[in-house]
């Protein structure tokens, strides 16, 4: 999908809601929100202890909200190549979500192992009402990351189970039931046609159920602080939400290292079509909520990646590389510009301040190449495989959302 299909792909948001709400309206169906929860993911546990906070248990009380939860296995190897580094990333960044968000999450929480995982999906495979089975989620989940070694034991007694052989048909289907309904991986809520990741993305859901009177428009997050110096930033001109932390990181250009990366596709990963569509979409209700311009699209996959990565070679020799960053990252998220053209490769460049003849003649040279391996040698060594990632010292996070973190760290 590129160009126009993108654009009439991420536009008319309002239009599709008034049709949800019109259609809901008309054949009096109730708001329906669907959580696939997955047992042993830090990030969809926090979810359900989110779910049972005062100012979000309408959704599961409420008669006019139907919550449903589905549980799901690990994402297929398509949607997740690596999936122990997500696991060991994802308990490190739990710890800091509970903390911000005033969770409940170990400050040294364990891998909860396969064994234990397969105990606790035969718990939450067992029918309850939503509310019922957000506490069993939430219990199951200190049980999980805990150092309690009863725990888990005491769950499964007070909770019961389903048969042993029907989990694994039982998460097969669900999963399926997943992929049919648009998305990839647990962790995530769905409601009339959109889907929220996590606590992360709970704030547009409570957005949008407070324009439909439902509940109360939720209160941002203060974002303070500045950056460390020489703040490292990981990132790859086709990942939008590297476009939206270059954004936000924009005025402390001289605390930032910028360490380019090829895309994953270009890394060898495999990146299914369905969660492209999701993070092109995400990426836009982001960039609206940060004011950050967004949508119109031209992905410069391959030669244009490339061609841009060549020119930031010399823009960092000449002391540009964040504006040459920013304004080619703009010019591919919103501008629609390509990068396989002269024309369009010279008017980002010249934007940032270079010579535009020095910029052409740099697509020649093959420098660049080199510094993105290390880069890619340096992310693995992480524990990392996507952008943006930042590093200073021994301090790594991963995503745009986690700058509040990373103003923290200056």
């Amino acid at each position: 999908m590129k160009g126009a299909a993108y654009d009439a792909y991420l536009g008319g948001t309002g239009l599709r809601r008034s049709l949800q709400s019109a259609r809901r309206a008309i054949f009096r169906q109730p708001r329906v929100i669907t959580f696939w929860h997955r047992v042993g993911d830090p990030h969809s546990t926090l979810l359900a202890q989110a779910l049972l906070a005062p100012d979000l248990a309408p959704l599961a009380l409420a008669d006019d909200v139907s919550l449903e939860i589905r549980i799901v296995p690990p994402p297929a190897a398509d949607a997740d190549p690596e999936p122990a580094l997500r696991a060991a990333h994802a308990l490190s960044d739990a710890v800091w979500l509970a903390k911000r968000h005033g969770l409940d999450f170990p400050l040294s929480p364990v891998d909860p192992g396969e064994d234990r995982v397969r105990r606790a999906n035969a718990v939450l495979l067992v029918e309850r009402p939503p509310r019922a089975q957000l506490d069993a989620i939430v219990t199951l989940g200190a049980a999980l990351f805990g150092d309690d070694p009863d725990a888990l034991g005491e769950a499964v007694r007070k909770f019961g189970v389903v048969p042993g052989q029907a989990v694994r048909p039982a998460l097969e289907e669900n999963y399926a039931a997943l992929r049919r309904a648009g998305h990839y991986q647990g962790g995530m809520l769905h409601y009339a046609g959109e889907w929220y990741w996590g606590i992360d993305r709970l704030p547009h859901l409570r957005a949008r159920l407070a324009d439909e009177g439902v509940l109360e428009a939720p209160t941002a997050h203060a974002t303070t602080g500045s950056p460390p110096t020489n703040l490292e930033v990981f990132f790859s001109f086709r990942s939008p939400y590297s476009y939206l932390a270059l954004e936000q990181l924009a005025e402390w250009p001289e605390k930032l290292v910028l360490r380019p990366v090829l895309p994953m596709l270009m890394r060898g990963f495999v990146v299914p079509r369905q969660k492209t569509l999701y993070i092109a979409r995400d990426a836009k209700r982001e960039a609206d909520r940060l004011g950050i311009p967004f949508g119109r699209l031209c992905d410069p996959l391959g030669p244009g990646v490339e061609r841009a990565l060549a020119v930031l070679h010399l823009a960092q020799e000449q002391g540009r590389g964040l504006d040459f960053a920013r304004s080619c990252a703009r010019g591919i998220w919103s501008e629609a510009v390509d990068l396989t053209t002269d024309e369009g490769l010279a008017s980002v460049a010249t934007r940032a301040g270079l010579d535009r003849d020095a910029a052409l003649a740099a697509t020649k040279s093959d420098a660049w190449r080199s510094v993105c391996e290390e880069n890619r040698t340096a992310l693995g060594e992480m524990g990392l495989w996507g952008v943006p990632c930042f590093r200073s010292g021994d301090r790594v996070t991963w995503g745009q959302d986690r700058i509040p973190l990373v103003l923290s760290w200056g």
